[in-house]
């Protein structure tokens, strides 16, 4: 039995200069689809069998600018009309070149396809070749229309040239905070070809004890504003730069609902972006610090040059909904050294959201300094509904039992004795997708055996008409003239002490 929505574990690759970081505040919501076909997938197809979707370009209101196109990253994950995605400020080699040198951001070149809306679709397949393994020739039936061989050969062509051009392709800051002597700084603004470009009313901030001689400042021809200076600033004050400036087109736009789907920018436009920058910079030389997800474990890896009296790093984390860093590990520094030295760290069974990360490296004297990872982190939905076992087993009087739900729907879990008799019921209420722990306290229960079940009903509705939803694989279900309604359930056991 098919599922409602299938999702991927995302992984995407983040870097970040040493205590420097830019990132997207722009919002994009979706408002219908663009030129493109319905098609048809087979049972070879990644994430699920016989499907139909939309391949082509998806349409939002960018900031206030709308029709904005952009294609689907991932196949496997569902979107909705009324969904809002954010600049994550992160990218895949392959899309920025493809979203640079095709449909829309191009209309005319050598080998485009006469109608748009075939190119468009042989341009989505391409994305989804590269980012989930699609064979267009193998893993595509029917396209809507009559051109079906065309596209396919189409797309198999965009990727032959993206694997022989494009595999190398990143992406320059478009906004940058430069130090400028000891006390002050300016601000650099460039284009996406690394043009220095003039932007008015770019508004500047500090966090901490610092003041700045202006709030607001413009960048001339030069790229360049005029120097700002910093009084009064503390190590670890934050200075920030938030601009309307130009988004480069293959820029990752992470989803803020309950599922979280990945779009790709399918050409440049205006939008919100933020650079920050940490002030009093300490003798602790960070060359990288990245970030890749499995499934609910957020791997964070950094190098360091050199170091000198380099007690450790706290490792924070903040949600995308939260205005709060959260301290949530620490990994002891090097002291004093020449070469340099690897670290890691794994922010481990995080629920689905949007995250972001920050090392607050110390020295032996207390004095400390922050290195923000540039960009965003996207744990996704389950891809199965399951049911973990409880930790610790046995226990005496509290465990934790975790079960994954991979879409929205009324859920419930009890707890039953050998007898069948339900003893408790620690869920009963409707859940958006996710992954969840449950405390689970038996001190009034005995000692001995018990089972526990978790039930779920989940539903989906779809139009006469056509499509309830645009998604990057449309529906899984194409249901007509009402409402579909499935269950599952899944059982499990444990022991009191």
């Amino acid at each position: 039995m098919k599922k409602t929505f299938l999702l991927v574990a995302v992984v995407i690759l983040f870097a970040a200069t040493d205590s420097f970081s830019q990132f997207g505040n722009s919002r994009a919501i979706l408002t219908g689809t663009g030129d493109g076909r319905n098609t048809t997938f087979t049972a070879t197809a990644p994430c699920d069998t016989g499907n139909t979707g939309f391949a082509g370009v998806i349409l939002a209101n960018l900031d206030g600018v709308a029709n904005s196109p952009f294609y689907c990253l991932d196949l496997c994950t569902g979107i909705s009309i009324g969904d809002t995605t954010k600049d994550s400020a992160s990218t895949i080699p392959q899309a920025i070149y493809i979203t640079n040198t095709y449909f829309p951001a191009r209309t005319s070149y050598p080998g485009k396809l006469a109608l748009n809306t075939n190119e468009a679709c042989a341009v989505q397949l391409s994305i989804w070749h590269f980012r989930n393994g699609l064979d267009p020739n193998t893993d595509v039936g029917n396209i809507s229309g009559t051109d079906d061989a065309l596209i396919k050969a189409r797309a198999v062509e965009i990727i032959n040239d993206v694997i022989a051009n494009g595999g190398s392709t990143v992406q320059d800051a478009t906004l940058e905070i430069v130090y400028s002597g000891l006390d002050d700084i300016y601000i650099r603004t460039l284009d996406t070809a690394g043009n220095p470009v003039a932007i008015n009313n770019i508004a500047l901030s500090i966090v901490g004890s610092g003041t700045l001689s202006t709030y607001n400042v413009n960048t001339d021809g030069t790229g360049n504003s005029p120097l700002i200076t910093v009084s009064g600033a503390s190590s670890g004050d934050e200075i920030s730069a938030n601009a309307t400036l130009q988004v480069p087109g293959g820029t990752t736009y992470s989803g803020l609902n309950n599922v979280l789907q990945l779009l790709v920018l399918g050409r440049t436009t205006t939008a919100i972006r933020t650079a920050t920058t940490t002030w009093g910079a300490l003798p602790v030389e960070l060359s990288s610090f990245t970030a890749n997800t499995t499934e609910r474990d957020v791997n964070l890896n950094w190098s360091t040059l050199t170091e000198l009296n380099n007690s450790g790093f706290d490792i924070e984390r903040k949600a995308c909904s939260s205005d709060g860093w959260t301290k949530v590990g620490n990994v002891s520094g090097n002291g004093t050294s020449n070469v340099s030295h690897n670290y890691t760290f794994t922010d481990r069974n995080l629920s689905s959201g949007i995250f972001t990360y920050r090392l607050k490296q110390t020295d032996f004297n207390g004095n400390y300094e922050y290195h923000n990872l540039n960009g965003e982190v996207t744990i996704g939905a389950p891809n199965t509904f399951e049911l973990k076992q409880n930790y610790p087993n046995p226990f005496n009087p509290t465990t934790t039992i975790s079960f994954d739900l991979p879409v929205n729907g009324n859920v419930s879990l009890k707890v039953f004795n050998t007898s069948g008799k339900e003893v408790a019921t620690l869920v009963n209420e409707t859940k958006s997708a996710g992954y969840y722990n449950i405390n689970f306290n038996a001190s009034n229960l005995s000692s001995g055996v018990y089972y526990y079940r978790l039930g779920s009903k989940w539903s989906q509705q779809s139009n006469e008409d056509g499509f309830s939803k645009i998604s990057c694989f449309l529906n899984n279900y194409i249901l007509k003239g009402g409402l579909g309604r499935r269950s599952a359930f899944l059982l499990n056991s444990f022991h009191k002490k």
